[in-house]
């Protein structure tokens, strides 16, 4: 008998982020990718024209190959927990300038075959003040920092940008995600900077108690979930919280032990110090998640802790032989 609560799987998906941690592996696993042209993000301006070009090549696509449906993903974005206000809304301006775009776009070519828009939102900004968890789909959100608050801002406005459109919205809380290809550019990613500090012997700052508690999924993990999130159609999208969905391993674990785990992995020590940070004010101290809609959104986590953080000691040691250490203990410093 047939799901029809379940979409085919000829469906185009266009990961927009897909150089990125998270999208780069929704992009890996997604069956119909679309192959956009590089996005140029350092220039907003240009940015918004490079997105544009894509969605009307996106949009010919789907029209000249016999897609039975479409999907966005939109997995992009430069914001991090340390991130101001000015960056927060340069970010959120595009954002919402894209979505206006695409809902004049299916609105006026005509194309009516299912298509889905699925923001990768943060878990962790949305519940970073919220009280008793375990968090759920449920517990109002209650963002604390820049990044909470512009999370949070996403997603009001993809309600806002596409309610009028016969696109299907749904939103993805993500927990922290980890795996190989993180940006370590950025001050973010712990496990990968935990990886680099051991190989450069650069000490790490950390800006919050070792007691502090994380829920950490594995990239590959969390790409199952948002494609088995893209293949159910829900047969009620009017219900603003059904769109909503936790992707999340389900399993908490503090940074204490994150460290432990690390150098067992690892065979050394890793040279750690105990640093400050304006953004430690927005970081709360339990963030688990437990999804209630667990049992349709895909498996839980597949990847043990240990496994996932091999990998992500085996990229980063890869990348800074290609590399060179100073490279990396430059970008550690920052």
């Amino acid at each position: 008998m047939t799901d029809h609560n379940v979409r085919s799987a000829n469906t185009l998906i266009w990961t927009i982020g897909s150089g990125g941690l998270i999208g780069s592996a929704i992009n890996l696993q997604s069956p119909n990718p679309f192959r956009a042209e590089k996005i140029c993000w350092n220039d907003s301006t240009q940015a918004f024209a490079d997105l544009l070009n894509n969605l009307k090549s996106f949009t010919n696509e789907i029209r000249n190959r016999h897609y039975t449906s479409w999907a966005i993903v939109w997995a992009a974005g430069s914001a991090t927990t340390t991130s101001d206000q000015l960056k927060a809304e340069s970010e959120l301006k595009l954002f919402v300038a894209f979505l206006n775009a695409l809902g004049n776009t299916f609105r006026e070519t005509a194309i009516t075959f299912p298509g889905t828009f699925l923001l990768i939102s943060s878990a962790g900004g949305i519940y970073a003040g919220s009280k008793n968890p375990p968090f759920n789909e449920a517990t109002k959100p209650h963002p604390i920092g820049v990044y909470g608050e512009l999370k949070l801002a996403q997603e009001i406005a993809t309600e806002e940008q596409l309610k009028s459109t016969s696109i299907e919205i749904k939103i993805a809380r993500v927990s922290n995600a980890y795996g190989p290809g993180q940006d370590l550019t950025k001050l973010q990613g712990l496990i990968s900077r935990l990886a680099l500090s051991t190989l450069t012997r650069d000490p790490i700052n950390l800006f919050v108690p070792l007691s502090t508690v994380r829920d950490f999924i594995f990239t590959s993990d969390l790409a199952e979930q948002i494609h088995a999130l893209l293949q159910r159609q829900e047969t009620n999208n009017i219900d603003q919280n059904n769109r909503i969905r936790i992707v999340a391993s389900g399993s908490g674990t503090s940074i204490g032990q994150v460290l432990r785990t690390c150098q067992g992995v690892f065979h050394r020590k890793i040279p750690t110090a105990m640093g400050s940070h304006p953004s430690a004010g927005a970081q709360a101290a339990d963030l688990r998640f437990a999804s209630i809609y667990s049992a349709d959104s895909g498996p839980l986590t597949a990847t043990p802790l240990p496994v996932g953080i091999k990998i992500v000691f085996d990229d980063v040691s890869r990348r800074m032989s290609m590399n060179g250490a100073s490279h990396y203990i430059d970008i550690q410093r920052t």
